[in-house]
């Protein structure tokens, strides 16, 4: 990663940055896939408030981020620099795990060999109840990135809410969701998951059809914060269960994730073809596919649970 971004920042063109980044892109998915998966295997069955952590600190770097370009610019170093201070970083962090001391394996996953990938898959199609979260999890791209892009032409259309004004509200939506992953963090050893899940399902529809009804940019920003916050559960929840429901193959339940993520390139497709048909009202509607799905896993999640008792 680090390398790939030392090659970004000096890239001379436009082909030699696009293929810096392509080599990032693979090294980043494993990264953060690996991290993911550590971080669910410490906390066996119960990894929400884990997981609510792991948003927050991903919340923070989309705060930041801007930040950073802005401060970059600002001292005349432009985007390379950026960049440059970015690989920098990502080496100093891969040099500190490589000195850190890493706990011995277990002998029986010292002895156990890696599944191959199509094992892996295979084992995943017979834990119906893997699919089924990890295809929950899908819907969190409705109300991620989508939003802001439709949702900025939303603010315009109807508010007429120009960049200053579009850029508070989103920034109120950011905070919420600061605000909602540790509140979660917090709650989640608490409450059952399908309290935790219900709650977040709700409250996130009920703000979002307020944000969408909001007569202003001041009425919008509040309900985007309220939708933010209640929003930053759902990944963490439904994640949380996707490994719950295949203990200690935190590996093949990330492989189940990659194998769907082409669910998730259709979402802006599906989205954009929604507003150009059926007009950008309904488009925006139709993100409520997110909180609806939440809300049924919760209630599914609820059945389970009752069929599970003796």
């Amino acid at each position: 990663m680090a390398g790939s971004l030392v090659a970004a920042a000096a890239a001379p063109s436009y082909p030699v940055l696009l293929a810096a980044l392509a080599l990032y892109g693979p090294g980043s998915g494993l990264g953060t896939g690996l991290a993911e998966s550590a971080l669910a295997a410490a906390a066996p069955g119960r990894s929400e408030a884990a997981l609510a952590r792991w948003t927050l600190a991903g919340i923070a770097g989309d705060l930041l981020a801007p930040a950073a370009l802005a401060a970059s610019v600002a001292l005349g170093l432009g985007w390379r620099g950026a960049v440059l201070a970015t690989a920098v970083v990502t080496a100093a962090h891969a040099v500190a795990l490589a000195r850190a001391p890493h706990p011995a394996a277990a002998p029986d996953d010292a002895a156990a060999p890696e599944a191959p990938l199509r094992e892996a898959l295979r084992t995943a199609l017979g834990a119906p109840a893997l699919l089924g979260w990890s295809l929950a999890v899908v819907l969190c791209s409705f109300m991620d990135e989508v939003l802001v892009s439709f949702g900025a032409l939303w603010l315009a259309a109807r508010l007429d809410a120009g960049p200053a004004a579009r850029a508070a509200i989103f920034v109120a939506w950011e905070l919420g969701a600061v605000a909602g992953a540790a509140l979660l963090a917090r709650l989640a050893p608490r409450l059952s998951p399908r309290a935790l899940l219900l709650a977040s399902g709700l409250g996130t529809l009920g703000s979002h059809l307020a944000w969408l009804a909001a007569p202003h940019w001041g009425a919008s920003a509040a309900a985007a914060a309220v939708c933010g916050l209640f929003t930053a559960a759902h990944y963490p929840l439904l994640k949380a269960r996707a490994f719950a429901a295949l203990p200690g193959r935190p590996h093949v339940v990330q492989a189940v994730a990659s194998a769907l993520s082409v669910l998730d390139l259709a979402v802006p497709v599906v989205v954009g073809l929604t507003a150009d048909r059926a007009g950008l009202l309904a488009a925006m509607l139709l993100l409520a596919l997110q909180p609806v799905g939440v809300i049924l896993a919760g209630a599914g999640a609820g059945r389970r649970a009752r069929g599970a008792a003796p």
